[in-house]
């Protein structure tokens, strides 16, 4: 049966013991301060594989206040002196971290071309959460100085793939912007590993996020975390 609603909530976990499947409506992710984030878990087409759902434009301001407050503090070990937000769900956060880190403003970047966009200003970006789409990423001419040769922290609410983050890294990059890493809510599997990788090897290991959820697959008792490739290569070789 399809969602109706969409509920999230930001609670202290009731005990130390990690949730154990089969999850049925929700998931809840482990944040790094020992808080559980309670996620509806939304199916995939074709309904054999799951993602647990976070939608920052559907997300209670008491939730997207407390998530904000721990993104900067992932944020300034960074020590960045620019954030930029990569459209259209990360915006929110990277506008929301940038005045918790105290700066005047921040750099959006965006997936619309306006009139006077220079084509030069942009690349070709793919998402899981939007399949087909032709899609390009922008920066305004206007705010290229904002980035050009300052250290550049990018924030988005979830890397899975690793397309859109490596398009904002291509693009800011070429903008003149030293990229330092990627600030994120969520870390869901692990196939932006090796996109990020072909920039640098060191690439992944400059990617924060707050806690990690998994890819799901549907078993006869409800849903089940999928392995990632280094998981079951490990359990294979123990």
């Amino acid at each position: 049966m399809a969602r109706t609603t969409y509920q999230v909530s930001l609670t202290s976990p009731l005990s130390s013991d990690p949730a154990t499947p089969p999850f049925h409506e929700s998931y809840p992710v482990q944040l790094f301060d020992g808080s559980r984030l309670e996620l509806p878990i939304q199916p995939l087409p074709g309904g054999e594989r799951a993602i647990a759902l976070l939608m920052s434009n559907q997300t209670p301001f008491s939730v997207e206040d407390r998530l904000t407050s721990l993104l900067a503090q992932l944020a300034r070990p960074f020590a960045p002196e620019v954030i930029v937000g990569i459209p259209t769900l990360g915006l929110d956060y990277a506008r929301l971290v940038a005045r918790a880190l105290g700066f005047a403003q921040y750099a959006a970047l965006g997936n619309t071309r306006k009139f006077w966009y220079s084509d030069k200003l942009s690349v070709p970006v793919h998402s899981v959460t939007s399949p087909g789409a032709n899609k390009r990423l922008y920066i305004d001419p206007a705010i290229v100085d904002r980035v050009a040769g300052k250290r550049t922290l990018i924030v988005d609410d979830v890397i899975n793939t690793g397309g859109s983050a490596a398009a904002a890294i291509e693009l800011l990059v070429g903008a003149g912007a030293n990229v330092v890493g990627l600030g994120v809510v969520l870390i869901e599997g692990d196939a932006w590993k090796p996109v990020l990788a072909s920039f640098s090897p060191s690439w992944p290991d400059r990617v924060r996020g707050l806690g990690t959820i998994p890819i799901f697959r549907r078993g006869s008792a409800g849903w089940y975390p999928m392995e990632s490739p280094q998981d079951s290569a490990k359990r294979s070789a123990d």
